[in-house]
């Protein structure tokens, strides 16, 4: 029997609903939609307004889940937030559902991730702080996401990095309980750089990563400075076209930080590396 393997779908995340509309006709596989502006912030909750705009889109629409950007004080770890921001997000989940402009048959859903963290060794720094999924407000985000896809974002980045770096990488742990978490959350996806920095310079993590996730029939989405020029490296040493689970690439494919629209050539140049 011959085997089959899945194709590599190409998601852009865009900061408003005209680069939405301009990545769609460039020929994304799929939207991650976020607030127009909040590219430095790294992508927050878009506006209703931003929804119904690319609402006929014919690629699944992820919308960001995410009420705030880092925190401003330099010891304060993302992705930890109060009860009055999680109430935020609980309720911008059931904005956008009772909208009815997303489609559970083409794929939507919704993009969020929140952590828990040790509060001992303060003075080590953020880094020096271990840091999990907090399991319930996140099932609690899933539960009320369905019947909508959920990806679990890039806090799961900071798990990866939060563990021992002198620590062999087959003996990390933290990385697959994050993942073991995101299975019992319910979560369908997860986005990943194989911790902080740029996909390329995680790949021996990132290898595993995706093995592991495979097994929990969780879909990976490989980001973190993937461009047009480093695709044949990732394609190459991730082996993502003997896959034979659904796996994305995630770019933002800007020609610069000082702008939020999509550059053609980048988005054409991977397309061309993926087929």
């Amino acid at each position: 029997m011959a085997q089959y393997i899945m194709a590599i779908g190409l998601e852009i995340p865009v900061f408003g609903a005209n680069a939405a509309a301009k990545a769609i006709e460039l020929g994304a596989t799929r939207i991650e939609l976020n607030a127009s502006g909040s590219y430095p912030d790294g992508g927050l909750t878009p506006s209703l307004k931003d929804l119904e705009v690319v609402a006929g889109a014919r690629v699944p629409i992820r919308v960001m889940i995410r009420p705030r950007g880092p925190p401003s004080e330099p010891q304060a770890r993302d992705f930890i937030y109060s009860d009055e921001e999680f109430e935020q997000m609980e309720a911008s989940i059931q904005r956008f559902k009772e909208a009815g402009l997303l489609e559970e048959a083409r794929g939507d859903g919704f993009v969020f991730g929140i952590l828990k963290e040790s509060r001992d060794a303060t003075e080590a720094g953020i880094h020096g702080r271990k840091c999990w999924v907090d399991k319930d407000r996140c099932k609690r985000l899933v539960t009320a996401a369905r019947p909508f896809k959920t990806v679990f974002h890039r806090a799961f980045d900071e798990i990866v990095s939060c563990e021992e770096s002198d620590i062999a990488i087959d003996d990390r742990h933290a990385w697959r309980m994050a993942l073991d978490d995101l299975a019992v959350c319910g979560f369908n996806g997860v986005l990943t750089s194989g911790g902080l920095g740029n996909a390329v310079r995680n790949l021996a993590i990132l290898e595993q990563v995706i093995a592991r996730a495979e097994a929990l029939r969780i879909e990976i989405i490989v980001g973190g400075g993937v461009r047009k020029h480093n695709i044949p490296h990732l394609y190459q040493q991730l082996d993502l076209k003997g896959r034979e689970s659904s796996i994305y690439v995630h770019s933002a494919c800007l020609s610069s930080t000082d702008s939020e629209y999509v550059d053609a050539e980048e988005v054409t140049g991977i397309l061309s590396q993926l087929k």
